[in-house]
């Protein structure tokens, strides 16, 4: 998204009114989840599963080390049986022949107790990052963690504790609760909406990309320094110790607007750098060739199907017969999967939206699926021809929060895409046409037809995937004032 200078949208009043309380959410433990409804599903005999053992322990007696885990942590990938666990570890911060230690458990039946699941060494690879995969979990369970500095036999120091949830099993359709965000940028710190996030309850958390901004970063220890103070914001250190993340990349992560064919031939080292930082800063799976596309499935209800709508386009096709948009490899992995996916819920973590808007206001369609239209053609006739019911798209990238059909009129506007936050950042000068007085613009860049929301402001987002009402509710929360800014329940060809 280009950056645009006209003005800020955040109000100065609502930074202030929430910069004490974002930071006052550092060094914090996670709280106990809040019941995510009054009648939830069967219990899960967690224990025969994972095999947990109770263990005398109080984690409130170890003290937090930031200077040995100054990042804190993270939980990611979430399976119904395994995670991934993630801190950095300075070890030049901790005595001689110290060391770092994983412990998961879940919370015991009396005080000072838990149920240990795994004690893992960590070994950090270069420059401290650790990536610790957990497996032999139950699912649908909160399981809480922590990263510990270990000396002489004795933890001397501690992260934050963190939790997380895993997916739930494999026949289960019971609701399902995300909190999403995207476009977090420096300009708009502490991210307060992150901070308001934090203390809604929610299963996980969905990054739709351009989580870092990264620009003017060249090298591997720039976009790391970039990386580290994006982690150290209030509102990531309260928001990722809740609640396990899936996440996508925009093109902050790496450079705004990069044409990726360009890149690969003329900086092939930058791209590179860039992409190994998003890979060691964060709990996500790096596949092969730095390939970031996979699904995650959570029972019957929702499967979350994870694209990279950026390293993998190539501009030098747009004007042809066959523009790629996803790669072909991506692409016929998406329609299999959407094909073959038993859940009823399925969700395009797309960071780039995928609706056609209404020109002449919106600009810049070849930086979006609308401006490779024969393969958006492809995939949509694919999932009607399929009869693929349920197919949600959630984007970021235009520093806008909307709820909008895929089109005004046709098959497609059956689909609606929810464009979620921005969690922090504005300046898109379509925000004035929402701000302004004239009735005629709004209806012409926002059409009430295919519009349901749109705002410019700072919020969090939080959707509800209820199979059992065959519908979704999509909230945007005032990251202030904690109301409601929209609260709708929608189902598909509505």
């Amino acid at each position: 998204m280009p950056e645009f200078t006209r003005r800020t949208l955040l109000k100065a009043t609502a930074a202030t009114a929430l910069t004490s309380a974002a930071l006052a959410a550092c060094g914090k433990d996670a709280a106990s989840p809040p019941p995510l409804e009054e009648q939830g599903p069967p219990p899960i005999d967690a224990g025969a599963f994972d095999h947990g053992s109770p263990v005398a322990f109080d984690p409130q007696a170890v003290p937090i080390d930031e200077a040995a885990f100054p990042l804190g942590l993270q939980a990611g990938a979430m399976r119904k049986d395994s995670a991934l666990l993630w801190t950095r570890f300075v070890a030049d911060a901790v005595p001689p022949g110290a060391v770092a230690k994983l412990w998961v458990w879940r919370d015991g039946r009396n005080a000072g107790e838990v149920i240990l699941v795994h004690e893992l060494p960590v070994e950090p690879a270069a420059r401290g990052y650790a990536h610790v995969p957990v497996s032999g979990l139950a699912p649908a369970t909160w399981y809480r963690y922590a990263f510990f500095v270990e000396a002489d036999g004795a933890f001397i120091g501690r992260t934050v504790v963190g939790r997380f949830r895993t997916a739930f099993p494999d026949d289960w359709d019971w609701p399902l609760t995300v909190a999403a965000t995207t476009c977090t940028n420096f300009k708009f710190a502490p991210y307060v909406a992150l901070q308001a996030m934090a203390e809604e309850p929610a299963d996980l958390f969905l990054h739709l990309g351009d989580m870092s901004y990264n620009d003017g970063a060249f090298y591997l220890s720039e976009y790391e320094e970039r990386w580290q103070r994006t982690l150290r914001d209030p509102g990531y250190r309260a928001l990722l110790p809740r609640m396990g993340l899936y996440a996508t990349w925009d093109d902050h992560e790496i450079s705004n607007n990069f044409d990726p064919e360009a890149m690969q031939a003329t900086a092939p080292s930058q791209l590179a750098d860039a992409k190994q930082a998003f890979f060691e800063t964060l709990a996500v799976e790096r596949g092969p060739n730095d390939r970031l596309w996979r699904s995650y499935r959570w029972g019957r209800t929702a499967e979350f199907f994870v694209l990279d709508s950026r390293t993998e386009r190539r501009p030098s096709t747009r004007e042809s017969d066959e523009p790629i948009y996803l790669s072909p490899e991506q692409l016929a992995w998406l329609k299999q999967a959407l094909e073959e996916s038993p859940a009823h819920f399925k969700v395009l973590l797309n960071s780039v939206p995928m609706t056609n808007f209404p020109p002449p206001l919106w600009g810049l369609q070849g930086d979006r699926w609308q401006g490779y239209q024969a393969q958006r053609r492809a995939l949509l006739d694919f999932i009607a021809a399929r009869h693929i019911e349920n197919v949600w798209f959630l984007s970021g990238d235009f520093h806008l929060g909307f709820v909008t059909r895929l089109d005004r009129e046709g098959p497609d506007r059956d689909l609606w895409e929810i464009a979620v936050g921005p969690g922090g950042n504005g300046n898109n000068p379509l925000a004035l046409v929402l701000e302004g007085d004239d009735p005629q613009n709004r209806e012409l860049a926002f059409p009430s037809a295919q519009f349901a929301y749109a705002s410019g402001d700072i919020a969090g987002t939080f959707l509800t995937f209820d199979p059992k009402q065959n519908a979704v509710r999509v909230r945007f929360v005032d990251p202030v004032t904690r109301a409601d800014r929209y609260d709708a329940w929608l189902h598909q060809g509505d």
